[in-house]
């Protein structure tokens, strides 16, 4: 493979005549540059000549230019594998040449490092058909590589573009079916019956946070309590006060009460306006207190009361933890399905 990329302070400039540029990297872009050109001329080749071995489209070539058919047959055709050594001759000493300098410059834990990580370019210089065409992954590693050296910007290329959306499609599709399979294999394991799942929810996800879990719990209850209350305490009160009405009503001792002379229904009338606001006052209170800590302490038990019963050992089969488990994976699983990629077609 061509040389790597020097330390990061001597690629500041972006182009070879650049004075900031040392003569050394200069070379070494060139050299990449080379490479690429010589690597794109033997993959026309290689494909133009495996066309060219196909019976129909050598006698079509040969019907539109005979000359260049005969010439191309008996100067490159059946001296291909002359052609493409001397090729490999090149792409061999650019390997060699990159080992010496990754020996140099350390980059691997061990010198012989170097052919693993770069085994494209190795299996590429090997003159067989089926490693030949490894040689464009030379062409891109190198692309890259002047992408970071900041000599060309390939996100600006037509081609990346249309290569990267396709490419996010593949990679989308495929996590979203791998995360679907894992998924399902939980709701499997847990719907037969495991519930070590369920459990470690419980004690990994619900106990730690408990505290935080009462404290957001009472302070939901609380503004919901109270924001109803307000907003419907005339209802409330006109209720209550119908209900002691026919509470009084319906009371025998009251109504004999109300026999007596003079004072009988005022007294009544008394204790039933007494009995509705003394029932708006304790309203009124009980909806004040809940930012009190007494309230926290009854959430508190209350929660710790839950989740003692969830750590149980003797969750049933219908354990609500391991069916909303089973549900949130669901919700899960059809947000992964989401084809996102649409959108950019869209």
């Amino acid at each position: 493979m061509s040389r790597r990329e020097k330390a990061p302070h001597a690629l500041d400039a972006f182009d070879l005549v650049d004075p900031k540029r040392s003569l050394g990297e200069r070379l070494f872009l060139l050299w990449d540059l080379a490479i690429i050109v010589l690597v794109s001329i033997n993959l026309v080749l290689i494909v133009f000549d495996a066309l060219f071995a196909v019976g129909p489209l050598s006698s079509a070539f040969d019907a539109l230019w005979p000359a260049g058919h005969d010439w191309y047959e008996s100067r490159i055709h059946e001296n291909f594998v002359t052609i493409d050594l001397m090729f490999v001759a090149v792409f061999v000493a650019d390997v060699l040449a990159g080992w010496a300098v990754a020996i140099y410059q350390q980059r691997y834990y061990r010198w012989f490092f170097y052919p693993f990580a770069r085994w494209y370019d190795v299996l590429g210089c090997v003159p067989v058909a089926g490693f030949r065409f490894l040689r464009i992954l030379r062409v891109i590693s190198i692309l890259m590589r002047l992408q970071r050296l900041g000599a060309i910007d390939i996100r600006n290329w037509a081609v990346y573009k249309t290569a990267m959306v396709y490419y996010d499609i593949v990679v989308e599709e495929i996590s979203d079916r791998v995360v679907i399979k894992v998924l399902s294999g939980a709701q499997d394991e847990l719907q037969s019956g495991g519930r070590e799942l369920s459990n470690q929810v419980v004690r990994e996800v619900i106990q730690p946070r408990q505290q935080r879990l009462v404290a957001s719990a009472s302070t939901h209850i609380e503004n919901a309590i109270i924001s109803a209350y307000k907003a419907n305490r005339e209802q409330l009160q006109a209720y209550v006060a119908s209900v002691v009405n026919r509470g009084v009503d319906n009371n025998s001792a009251l109504k004999n009460l109300e026999r007596v002379p003079m004072l009988g229904s005022f007294v009544s009338r008394a204790l039933d306006e007494a009995i509705t606001d003394t029932v708006n006052n304790v309203l009124d209170e009980a909806v004040a207190g809940l930012s009190s800590a007494d309230f926290d302490a009854l959430v508190q038990n209350i929660t710790d009361s839950v989740i003692t019963r969830l750590l149980a050992d003797d969750i049933g089969e219908s354990s609500e933890v391991r069916d909303a488990v089973v549900e949130i994976l669901d919700l899960v699983k059809q947000q992964v399905a989401v084809q996102r990629w649409r959108e950019h077609f869209e």
